[in-house]
């Protein structure tokens, strides 16, 4: 291992003579070589993918950029293996860094490759290649600074300029991957649509699209897709035609068949669950929301440990015991970038969440829709029009926002009571307990809070479906009620519903939730001021006095158990509406339906020059027809034909 490694620092990982730095072995053995290892692996699955990808263009112009991107790569390439051969000559045995440098330039060879193929098959710019120079510029950055700090350039000035002349050719090569395709390039005309059939037919209209179809992986993190859009939004007000086209997963008849696809599979196992059938067909696009918010609850923990060191380091400037400005410019920087990724993946967590809320209303209303169109008379007299629209509107709404929203609070809030509750205990010592146990006191109260709700929100739906009903009725039967002037008794029946009961019903509610927004505001306090109190009082040792360091940290630690705390309790009654309303559409999806396989469909073409007046629409021959509670038919051998243009009663 000594011999794989000739530096004398070791594996590291950091360096004991120089700050904020990672030791040579460390550099080559792990990240350069881990870089490029990974890449070759991804690229080569990504090659075998484009393999049989149709090529979007019969002729492809050889634009200048692209024959400018691939001299740059394989100028890399040269100066990767010139690198290379200077550190052979340097070590003339087998050891990291040759290990490294050899990796490095196979990888700049497969992405050539990678390059060529993804122009002519793809028209977004290419995630892989791209996270693939970004990593590497940043590597050789290292590398760079580390061979300045060591002295290098005197000592072996071949390896520095090599090096020196790589980043640059990579910093050039993610600069020109990263800019957009022209549309121009991959748009077909109608003839060579007709020599390329694989091609998608909506690629000749490119134009119309979407800009975040078009958009690389920077593009869609920063969102400056939307650029154009906006300035034009700016400039006057935005017209229908300044838009771009729907993309296609958001249409509704593809949103209805992937749901309808699991739905329908859930109806054949024999025990139905609508959240399977809803987890199977969005479960993906949550699992990434939630990977989101998993790095934004993660990295926004490493803002309290940086100020710390932060202050830290302030307090000791200009003392014996102090640290080289190296760190201090690390920790704010650091503090930066944090703040940075934390915002990012923030958003990026919110907007995953919105597509879904979209795509799970959309799911869920046509089913509902669907649904009405399928009902058994029988299933049909517990289902008003009104309660009907209920489920549309206000039940699949109530859901998909829990399940975009709320869901995944369910495990993001305990997870940043611990960790914060975790550091508070590294900063504070055991007076931290005194927080936690003020807030075990607060959830038996939140709890009891949230099931008051819940029975309050379960009558108030039966109550406003009460309403429906007899809104419907009236509305239905209007001519019929002025004529016989019975307005004041309708009139009295749905204000008995709506004041008495309904009205009655929210104002309890709305004063349950007021006592439970006055709990959750009041928990953060308390839980603050009697953690700092009992330090103050009963330790104030073991961490030392309330030093600026530990008041700050700790206050930034509370400020953010502060908001898993106050929204981490509407969970609960958010979570009981939701699985009421869900409840609901499930009853309503399950209800009874006709018998499909007593009717037979043929299709039909009116305008058919055959087409005559003759041809029978609707026949019934031999019909038995009854309710599907009784046994026996109501009706035996109905016959009849209606045929086209007849008039029947």
């Amino acid at each position: 291992m000594l011999q794989l490694c000739p530096s004398n620092e070791g594996w590291g990982p950091l360096s004991p003579s120089r700050p904020v730095d990672f030791t040579l072995c460390f550099q080559h053995g792990v990240l350069v070589t881990g870089l490029n290892m990974l890449f070759i692996f991804v690229a080569c699955l990504r090659l075998r993918a484009l393999k049989d990808a149709p090529i979007l263009l019969p002729t492809v112009v050889a634009q200048t950029q692209f024959w400018v991107k691939m001299a740059v790569v394989m100028t890399a390439l040269v100066a990767s293996t010139a690198e290379l051969l200077v550190l052979a000559q340097l070590y003339p045995y087998l050891n990291v860094f040759m290990i490294s440098m050899a990796l490095q330039s196979v990888a700049v060879a497969i992405a050539i490759r990678l390059h060529w193929r993804e122009q002519f098959t793809n028209r977004v710019a290419s995630t892989t290649l791209l996270l693939f120079w970004l990593a590497t510029v940043l590597l050789a950055l290292m590398r760079l600074r580390t061979a300045i700090t060591m002295d290098v350039v005197n000592s072996a000035p071949a390896v520095v300029t090599a090096c020196s002349v790589f980043l640059l050719l990579s910093l050039a090569a993610l600069v020109m991957e990263s800019q957009p395709k022209p549309h121009m390039l991959y748009e077909l005309d109608d003839e060579d649509e007709e020599y390329y059939p694989g091609i998608p037919e909506d690629t000749s209209r490119c134009t119309y699209q979407s800009p975040e179809e078009r958009a690389n992986i920077f593009s869609r993190l920063a969102f400056t897709w939307m650029t154009p859009l906006l300035e034009q939004g700016y400039r006057k007000p935005l017209q229908m035609e300044d838009t771009w086209e729907l993309s296609r997963e958001y249409h509704p008849d593809v949103v209805n068949a992937r749901f309808q696809r699991n739905w329908q599979a859930e109806l054949r196992s024999g025990n139905p669950s609508l959240f399977r059938a809803t987890m199977r067909t969005y479960g993906l696009s949550l699992a990434l929301g939630g990977f989101y918010k998993l790095i934004k609850d993660l990295v926004s923990f490493l803002n309290p440990i940086l100020l710390s060191r932060l202050i830290g380091f302030v307090s000791r400037y200009n003392t014996p015991n102090a640290e080289p400005i190296e760190y201090g410019y690390f920790y704010a920087i650091s503090m930066f970038l944090v703040a940075t990724v934390q915002n990012v993946a923030l958003q990026q967590h919110w907007v995953q969440n919105q597509r879904v809320n979209c795509l799970l209303k959309v799911s869920y209303t046509t089913a509902i829709y669907r649904k009405t169109m399928t009902l058994s008379n029988d299933a049909r007299q517990n289902y008003s029009i009104g309660g009907i629209v209920t489920h549309m509107s206000v039940d699949s709404q109530r859901v998909a926002d829990f399940t975009a929203n709320f869901s995944h609070h369910l495990w993001s809030s305990p997870l940043q009571i611990v960790l914060a509750l975790y550091l508070l205990y590294q900063t504070l010592g055991w007076c931290t307990f005194a927080g936690v146990i003020v807030m075990l006191i607060s959830i038996p109260t939140s709890a009891r809070l949230g099931r008051n709700m819940r029975a309050l929100n379960k009558m108030l739906m039966g109550y406003r479906d009460r309403r429906m009903k007899i809104m419907d009725e009236v509305l239905s039967g209007i001519k019929i009620i002025k004529l016989y002037a019975w307005e004041t008794s309708f009139l009295k029946r749905i204000n008995d519903i709506r004041v008495t009961l309904e009205l009655g019903t929210i104002r309890n509610y709305g004063a349950i939730q007021s006592l439970f927004s006055f709990v959750v505001t009041l928990v953060p306090f308390a839980v603050s001021f009697s953690t700092f109190g009992l330090y103050s009082l009963m330790d104030n040792v073991s961490h030392g006095p309330l030093t600026p360091q530990l008041v700050f940290v700790s206050l930034t630690l509370f400020n953010m158990v502060r908001f898993p705390l106050s929204h981490g309790p509407m969970l609960i009654p958010a979570l009981l509406e939701a699985m009421v309303s869900t409840r609901r559409i499930f009853d309503f999806l399950t209800a009874g339906e006709i018998d499909f396989e007593a009717i037979e469909r043929v299709s039909y073409d009116r305008d058919s020059p055959i087409a005559t007046s003759d041809d029978v629409l609707v026949s019934v021959r031999n019909g038995e027809f009854k309710w599907l509670t009784a046994e026996a038919p109501t009706l035996k051998n109905v016959n009849i034909e209606c045929k086209r243009d007849q008039l029947v009663a």
